[in-house]
C-alpha cells in the first residue's frame, strides 16, 4: 500500500523545521559576537591613548571549548576585566571556570569581581583562592592602580550587593545604598583624575552618576535575555520586564557605563537574539 505524499512531506517539512530552530537557538547560545567600543575622555592620561580591554560577563561556567579564550588572545588586550557570574550557584564547576582563567593567564592582566553568583555561592572560598593561584586580581571592594609609563588610571571595584542575602532579604534601595557606601570608601583612596569602576550591577547607575565615576564595567542583565527587535531585552534580574539598562555605553553628565551582554546562561537555558557578547572598549583622548 502507497503512502500518503502530502502526510510524508507534511512529516519532512515539520521536521525540517526543527532541525532550523534547533540550529537557530544552538547559535544563539553558542556563537560569540565581538561588540568594540570606543571611549573618548579628555581626562584619560595620554599613554593609556588606545588602551584596549577586553570584557568577560556572567560566564556562568559555561564552556566554550577554547573559543572564547582564543577569540580573546586574538585581540591582544592590554587587560582583562571579569564583571562577575564566572560561575553559576546553582551548578558550580570550580574547575570550568579555573580552566578558562588558566587559557587566557597570560595573555593580560586580569582584574574580577563578584557577582551575585559568587556571593551566594558555598564554593565562593574555593574559587577565590584559585584564581589567586592564577594572579587574578580580585577587586571585590579594592582599589589599585592601572600604571602605563607612570601615568596611572585609577581601577575600582565593589563586591555584589547579593552579600546581603548571607543575612537578610533586601530591597532595591539597600542594594543601591550598599553600592553608595563601598563607593564611598573606596574613594577616600583615589587620588587619580581619571577612574574606572567593575560592579555587577547596571540597575543602579544612578548612584555611579551621583559618584561621578568616569566609567563603570557591568554585566548581570544578561542583555534581557530574550531581545525584541526595535524594543530591546525582555527581562533582566533587578529590573524585572522591559528593562532600562542591558547592553552597550549609557552615559549620562560626566559617567559612563559599559553594559555587556554576557557570555553564559543561569536559570533560563536560551538566548535569543542575544547571541554570548564579548565586550572590546578602547580608550581615546
Amino acid at each position: 500500500m502507497k503512502g500518503n505524499p502530502k502526510k510524508f512531506r507534511k512529516i519532512y517539512s515539520i521536521a525540517a523545521a526543527v532541525a532550523l530552530l534547533g540550529a537557530f537557538f544552538i547559535w544563539q547560545n553558542n556563537g560569540i559576537v565581538i561588540t568594540h567600543y570606543q571611549y573618548t575622555n579628555h581626562k584619560i592620561p595620554e599613554s593609556f591613548e588606545g588602551f584596549i580591554i577586553v570584557q568577560v560577563s556572567d560566564l556562568h561556567n559555561k564552556d566554550f571549548h577554547g573559543r572564547l579564550s582564543k577569540k580573546i588572545k586574538e585581540i591582544k588586550p592590554d587587560v582583562i576585566f571579569i564583571t562577575g557570574d564566572l560561575i553559576d550557584r546553582r551548578n558550580t564547576k570550580v574547575d570550568v571556570a579555573i580552566q578558562f582563567i588558566e587559557e587566557i593567564a597570560q595573555t593580560a592582566p586580569i582584574y574580577y569581581v563578584s557577582g551575585n553568583h559568587e556571593q551566594l555561592s558555598k564554593r565562593f572560598d574555593e574559587l577565590k583562592e584559585k584564581l589567586n593561584e592564577w594572579n587574578v586580581n580580585i577587586m571585590d571592594n579594592s582599589f589599585v592602580l592601572l600604571d602605563q609609563n607612570g601615568d596611572k588610571i585609577g581601577l575600582m571595584g565593589i563586591a555584589d550587593p547579593a552579600i546581603y542575602q548571607t543575612e537578610r532579604s533586601y530591597l532595591q534601595e539597600d542594594s543601591s545604598a550598599y553600592v553608595r557606601n563601598s563607593l564611598e570608601d573606596l574613594y577616600r583612596n583615589v587620588d587619580t583624575e581619571f577612574n574606572i569602576l567593575l560592579s555587577h550591577r547596571p540597575e543602579v547607575y544612578p548612584v555611579y552618576e551621583d559618584m561621578k565615576v568616569d566609567l563603570v564595567f557591568s554585566g548581570h542583565a544578561h542583555g534581557g535575555q530574550i531581545r525584541i527587535p526595535f524594543i530591546g531585552g525582555l527581562i533582566a534580574p533587578n529590573q524585572g520586564f522591559f528593562p532600562k539598562y542591558t547592553e552597550g555605553i549609557y552615559t549620562n553628565g560626566v559617567t559612563s557605563m559599559v553594559v555587556s551582554r554576557g557570555l553564559g546562561n543561569s536559570l533560563f537555558p536560551l538566548r535569543i537574539f542575544n547571541r554570548p557578547e564579548l565586550v572590546v572598549v578602547t580608550l581615546k583622548r
